[in-house]
């Protein structure tokens, strides 16, 4: 015969009010760690998941185990009078096929004289070893194209002659992308790079649509709201030049939609 089990109604209370506790406390956010310079993740080939951040002030690359514990170091070579803009590609197989850690990293001069940028990307061993250096150059993307293999796709403009010059760079490489790793191409939103930012007389806009969007268009205003430009967007990743000669000096803004779907937007200055 079973033996029937009665609640009485502070006890229903207790008995739900711990349940509750327990979800919570189960599904409840946890911050795991905090760094003072800007980071993000990426996925080794051999070594796997991995968090770095980029340390302007000492030139360094810094990169953490998944508990947050210091992996390496790698000490970056920034002339005197430059600044470090952009670490990326930090990988194992990509820039070469014999395990290896390398990465890309750009760093900055501004002519105060003549009012320019110049920037300078290099791809480098963890021992400092120089495998590539691109003058100019202050955005780079790697692309895995099946069995064309995987390409780094590079711009450079150089404004310490006249007229500018503006060069689309392509690199073979050895190797390829691990799955996950940073690439700065993303499948879920649009990738989308604005330069020479600030600018003078043009900038390009690089974009790069969402895999599920087919058509979008972009819109330029100024910082007072006005529409200045329109522009269609009707392939997946492209670069065009826009002249800015006529703008008047300021911030500017540009969205990216798709219907009524907003996909990206930012902002560019002109000086």
């Amino acid at each position: 015969m079973k033996k029937q089990i009665t609640f009485t109604m502070k006890q229903c209370v207790l008995i739900i009010a711990i349940m509750a506790q327990s979800l919570f406390i189960a599904g409840q956010i946890t911050l795991e760690s905090t760094y003072n310079h800007s980071g993000t993740y990426t996925n080794l080939a051999q070594s796997g998941h991995k968090f770095y951040v980029m340390d302007v002030a000492a030139n360094q690359c810094r990169i953490y185990n998944s508990n947050h514990t210091l992996w390496k170091t790698i000490n970056l070579a920034v002339p005197d009078n430059n600044y470090l803009y952009d670490i990326r590609y930090v990988s194992e197989n990509l820039f070469t096929t014999d395990n290896g850690l390398c990465l890309a990293y750009i760093y900055y001069n501004y002519n105060s004289t003549n009012q320019y940028y110049s920037y300078t990307a290099k791809v480098i061993r963890e021992n400092g070893t120089e495998l590539l250096s691109i003058p100019g150059c202050q955005y780079m993307y790697v692309h895995n194209i099946g069995a064309a293999g995987t390409k780094l796709v590079a711009y450079s403009y150089n404004y310490s002659v006249s007229p500018y010059t503006i060069q689309t760079l392509v690199y073979n490489l050895p190797g390829q992308m691990a799955s996950g790793i940073n690439s700065n191409t993303l499948n879920e939103e649009a990738s989308v790079n604005v330069f020479p930012n600030p600018a003078n007389d043009f900038i390009i806009i690089y974009y790069e649509l969402p895999d599920a969007v087919g058509n979008a268009e972009m819109l330029i205003h100024d910082s007072g709201g006005n529409f200045l430009r329109k522009f269609d967007l009707a392939n997946q990743s492209e670069s065009f030049m826009l002249s800015t000669g006529s703008f008047p000096k300021g911030f500017y803004l540009y969205t990216i939609s798709s219907g009524s779907r907003l996909i990206k937007s930012g902002k560019f200055i002109v000086q």
